[in-house]
Formats: structure tokens, C-alpha cells, sequence
């Protein structure tokens, strides 16, 4: 088995200063990423659960638009080719029917709705997450330059970029 190499030792206040700041990114950073997984997990959930709300909805309508259908021909019909009183009591239901078909589609359109907006947040949650991610990557990045060219300002510069990326990430737990 090969021998694996140590990692250094950071020696010098600049080389642990810039470790802290890349470990306390990291561990942002993965608290981040995680919040941005399950949201978008969860806004692909609402959406298809929002797609089944509608596709119930439609059909509603098509049977809704079936008794319509039905309740016209039985009204266009010769009345000495069919019982009248059956004819009537069938009618009567379909238009039962209508009635609660208009109901359950405005409850089932309220729910799809409602679901919609859920996805859209889940949604712009995962977008801020995602961009404060992005962030705090190009950060480590810097800070990791940084130890080798030993530049505070490349310091300054991956710390201010670690810390818009941690706030922009952080922000999303407002939304």
C-alpha cells in the first residue's frame, strides 16, 4: 500500500487565517447546497402533484361536457321513442352531476394552484442556493490561490466572495 502524504500544517497567521475562512465556507457551503437539493427535490414534487390536480380537473370537464352531451341528445329525442319519466330522472342526474362536477373542479383548481405556487418557491429557493453556492466555490477557490501566492489580496477578495455567497445562500431561508 502507498504511503499517503500529510496534509501541511498551516505555520504562519496569513496560511490559518485563510484555512479558517476555507472551512468555515465549506461548511456553509454544504449546508447550502443541501438546502437547495431539497428544495428543488420538493419543487419537482409540487409540480407533479400539480400536473395530477389539473389532469383531475380536466377530467371533470370531460365528464361534465359527457352529461351535457347526454342531457342533449335525450332533449332532442322524439318523445314516443323513449319513457319520458326515465328520460326526465336522467336528466335530473346528469344536471346532480354537472353540479358537483363545477365543485370538485373549483376545489381541485384551488389545490393545483396552491401547489403551483409551492413549486415556485421551492423553485427560487434552489436559484438562491444555487447562486450563493456558486459563490463560496469560486471563493475556496481563491483562498486556496491565495495560501500558494501567499497575496492578501486574493484573501480579501475570496473572503468578500465567500461571504455574498454565504449571505445570498443564507437569504434563501427568507424566502
Amino acid at each position: 500500500m502507498a504511503d499517503t502524504t500529510e496534509i501541511p500544517e498551516a505555520k504562519d497567521p496569513f496560511e490559518k487565517r485563510v484555512a479558517v475562512s476555507i472551512a468555515m465556507l465549506a461548511a456553509v457551503l454544504a449546508f447550502v447546497s443541501m438546502r437547495g437539493d431539497n428544495a428543488k427535490t420538493d419543487a419537482g414534487l409540487r409540480t407533479t402533484e400539480a400536473s395530477n390536480q389539473w389532469s383531475f380537473f380536466q377530467a371533470k370537464a370531460i365528464r361534465e361536457h359527457t352529461l351535457n352531451v347526454e342531457i342533449n341528445l335525450l332533449s332532442a329525442m322524439n318523445p314516443s321513442a323513449l319513457n319520458v319519466e326515465v328520460a326526465t330522472l336522467l336528466k335530473a342526474k346528469a344536471n346532480d352531476d354537472i353540479a358537483r362536477y363545477k365543485t370538485e373542479r373549483d376545489e381541485i383548481k384551488v389545490k393545483a394552484e396552491a401547489m403551483t405556487k409551492e413549486a415556485g418557491t421551492f423553485s427560487a429557493i434552489n436559484d438562491r442556493c444555487d447562486l450563493g453556492a456558486l459563490f463560496m466555490q469560486i471563493a475556496i477557490v481563491i483562498l486556496s490561490a491565495a495560501i500558494l501566492s501567499r497575496m492578501n489580496l486574493m484573501f480579501y477578495v475570496g473572503a468578500a466572495l465567500g461571504a455574498a455567497g454565504a449571505i445570498t445562500g443564507l437569504s434563501s431561508l427568507l424566502i
